[in-house]
């Protein structure tokens, strides 16, 4: 038999919008169940071909699928909003992965005028699946992130067809934890309950990113297994050798300003610094669907006297976030204490251990499974305050030495738990206990 054996995805100084994937043609032994190439397609809401947070998960999660030889392809219901529109397309490839936007275009509404297109763009995605099974099977369909008003329907449909379904999930479900009190916040905590309570036990197979989703969804999942895959990164492509020989030396974050990054604390531990006489050079890069949010940060930084050392950036396509990292001595991700930092893990995070650079964040949720404080990265506690972590970033300014030795073995964290060769594997795992096990079982 043969089986399509995938080299590591090489990126280089290209945008993920080219990315490219070297595939070859190998003969292996025989073997059962997903050795053999499946047709696996995506269902999801993401910023293609560019984008970060949620969509860089995707894109990894897709491309590690790809990397066991499987044929991948992404049906995606809408834009999230968040990487600039002039970078998106409503459809190509990244490297041998297709991906099209359901509905033939980026343009989305938001609010209460999204609700059309959302209920249209779930019909188009019906006869999309339809269509598609009825010329080329689709093995498996993998509903990534969503929500009850599209997982409960296109999971009868793949019933229906003889389709085994995977969900996926990355972050506790955010309607759940808004203090928005409003009509549209009630209807959307309902969307989000009832997605709790009645599709995961419809799922073949539950794959989530940390314990806490893995208790949480081994609980509301019935007989439906439960897989703990963490974050992805392609190692190969983050690492950016020695950090520089610069002075001063540069801080970085990059992100979307959300509710669960610790930006104020951030922002007076940099001022304590600047006041103590530290010597450094900040950028921020990274943007957010809510404008004013962005300009709270700009505003922060400017009633703080902190204009001339940082610099915002705005949003980066990931080749210019890995230069920026290149260019770096200390990386950031720092995060508030809560349900939304403490149930997911930050791909970010993973991408900076990767780098080889020194990485100051907090030890929230899964983040003390993976790291030890002065080995393997430089923590701050959950409920943090300014001066500590003033003083976890001073500590990392003092020393070239400490930068390079906790850089390194933080590297070696992510080759470990979070490369991409890793991950494919256990993820053919799971395809195989899809297609060739009845549901139920245990918990891995």
């Amino acid at each position: 038999m043969r089986r399509l054996e995938t080299q590591r995805p090489i990126i280089g100084d290209q945008t993920t919008s080219s990315l490219q994937m070297h595939v070859r043609e190998t003969r292996v032994p025989e073997k059962t169940g997903a050795s053999s190439p499946l047709d696996i397609a995506f269902v999801t809401m993401a910023d293609l071909p560019e984008g970060g947070g949620n969509t860089a998960r995707l894109k990894m999660l897709a491309t590690a699928v790809a990397a066991c030889g499987h044929r991948v392809s992404l049906l995606n219901e809408h834009r999230l909003g968040i990487a600039p529109p002039e970078l998106l397309k409503a459809s190509g490839y990244m490297g041998p992965i297709e991906y099209h936007y359901v509905r033939r275009s980026i343009e989305r509404q938001f609010g209460w005028k999204s609700v059309p297109g959302k209920l249209a763009a779930v019909l188009s995605l019906a006869w999309t699946i339809v269509q598609r099974h009825r010329t080329r099977p689709i093995d498996v369909l993998w509903f990534n992130s969503l929500s009850f008003y599209d997982t409960w329907p296109l999971t009868k449909i793949a019933q229906h067809l003889g389709i085994p379904t995977i969900q996926s999930y990355e972050d506790e479900r955010k309607e759940l934890l808004t203090r928005e009190r409003s009509l549209r916040s009630t209807a959307l905590a309902l969307n989000a309950r009832m997605a709790d309570r009645f599709c995961p036990r419809l799922a073949s197979a539950i794959i989530v990113i940390s314990e806490y989703l893995k208790r949480k969804y081994s609980h509301c999942a019935g007989k439906s297994r439960t897989y703990l895959i963490p974050t992805i990164v392609d190692c190969h492509y983050w690492s950016v050798g020695q950090e520089p020989k610069t002075n001063p030396p540069k801080l970085l974050y990059a992100g979307c300003f959300g509710e669960q990054d610790e930006i104020e604390h951030l922002l007076d531990a940099l001022l304590l610094l600047k006041q103590r006489g530290r010597s450094f050079r900040a950028a921020f890069l990274g943007s957010n669907r809510d404008l004013n949010r962005v300009r709270e940060v700009r505003s922060g930084i400017e009633a703080r006297g902190l204009k001339g050392v940082i610099e915002m950036k705005g949003f980066q396509p990931l080749d210019q976030v890995r230069r920026h990292i290149a260019e770096s001595n200390i990386l950031l991700n720092v995060r508030r204490d809560g349900i939304w930092s403490r149930s997911g893990l930050s791909t970010k995070l993973s991408e900076y251990l990767a780098s080889g650079r020194v990485v100051v964040c907090t030890a929230l949720g899964d983040v003390p499974r993976y790291l030890e404080h002065g080995r393997s990265a430089v923590l701050v506690p959950p409920t943090t305050t300014t001066s500590e972590i003033a003083d976890a970033i001073d500590q990392a300014l003092a020393s070239p030495e400490l930068r390079r030795r906790i850089g390194e073995a933080g590297r070696d964290v992510a080759r470990r738990y979070f490369d991409i060769a890793t991950v494919s594997n256990k993820l053919d795992l799971i395809l195989h206990f899809v297609l060739n096990t009845p549901r139920g079982g245990k918990v891995m």
